[in-house]
């Protein structure tokens, strides 16, 4: 019996011992962790001011910009100049996308509205930088306007939900037909706008401009493309089709002319989709990094291009350009 004790005895210690060494490695763990969290989620002095500075690039603010004040080197403390055009709502967003905010704290001061705002950034319940944002009529971001002219060539009802909820403004290009005329329905009601495309593709018969027909037949089928479309914006003209160059072109421009109608040719304006593919982002961003402040420019792009570059489109935006419809821009 008592060997049979003596083994009970036993288990129970080293039963205990398990629990107290479980609880201990635990303990210690946990220890270990919230240690390891709180080093690991405090930003060096260097890491904030390089994402701080980052921020603001973002936003079209340069570098001599942002001057460091003179005094103690803990926390940064900083001088920048905000142009006029640029809400400090919008630098606060940035900045609350650019940082952590789990491992930065930011407080804001609006010292004097219009005038300058105080910036504290703190990690690791240490002040890592200070920044006076300073309003200032002598410092101008780029300021350009870009309108864009959407070529619409499939009728594709997910496609066109996703042009009706984009949130910059532009204006679908449509070729005469019945669908384009339904179409025109929808994009009215979004309150968007369109232009109408004149080329050698256009098919039905009521809308054809065919250098065969006599010029009474010529002058109804405009008649019913001016009726059919009363709200386009402008018509635009494939300067390169047989079109352009037959002489339905003479009576068409005067017809047009008749009835107060602008008629552009298409080599008016760039075309981003016309080169190769797999530089659309290339393409975009070099045309719009040449233009020139107080520049305006419209362009001509593809659906799929239109959506795909809409990330680039945004980080223009922050940088002060300006996005809006092509009506705006020509007249």
């Amino acid at each position: 019996m008592s060997k049979f004790f003596d083994q009970k005895k036993i288990i129970n210690i080293l039963f205990i011992a398990a629990v107290v060494i479980l609880v201990v490695n635990l303990v210690l763990d946990k220890f270990f962790l919230e240690k390891n969290n709180e080093e690991n989620s405090e930003l060096t002095t260097t890491e904030i001011d390089s994402t701080f500075r980052l921020a603001l690039f973002n936003l079209g603010i340069h570098e001599d910009w942002i001057k460091k004040q003179k005094g103690r080197e803990k926390p940064v403390n900083l001088s920048v100049r905000i142009p006029k055009d640029l809400p400090i709502v919008l630098v606060l967003q940035e900045m609350n996308n650019v940082f952590d905010t789990n491992r930065v704290k930011i407080n804001s001061v609006e010292k004097k509205i219009g005038g300058s705002t105080t910036l504290n950034l703190i990690s690791g319940g240490e002040e890592k930088l200070k920044a006076s944002l300073i309003y200032n009529d002598k410092v101008k971001r780029k300021t350009v306007r870009i309108g864009f002219i959407v070529n619409r060539t499939d009728d594709d009802i997910e496609t066109d939900s996703l042009l009706f909820e984009y949130p910059e403004k532009f204006a679908f290009m449509l070729i005469p037909s019945e669908n384009s005329a339904e179409f025109v329905k929808k994009i009215l009601k979004n309150e968007k706008e369109y232009i109408i495309y004149l080329n050698d593709q256009i098919d039905e018969l009521k809308f054809k401009l065919s250098e065969d027909y006599s010029a009474v037949r010529l002058k109804n089928s405009i008649r019913e493309i001016v009726g059919t479309f009363p709200q386009a914006v402008f018509f635009l003209i494939d300067d390169k089709s047989s079109l352009f160059n037959s002489n339905v072109y003479p009576l068409l421009r005067e017809e047009l002319e008749k009835r107060k109608i602008r008629l552009i040719e298409e080599s008016t304006f760039k075309n981003l989709s016309s080169l190769e593919k797999e530089n659309s982002f290339e393409i975009f961003n070099n045309a719009l990094d040449n233009l020139n402040s107080g520049e305006d420019k419209v362009y001509i792009i593809s659906t799929e291009d239109f959506l795909a570059l809409n990330p680039e489109i945004i980080r223009y935006r922050k940088l002060g350009y300006r996005f809006t419809n092509p009506s705006a821009l020509l007249f």
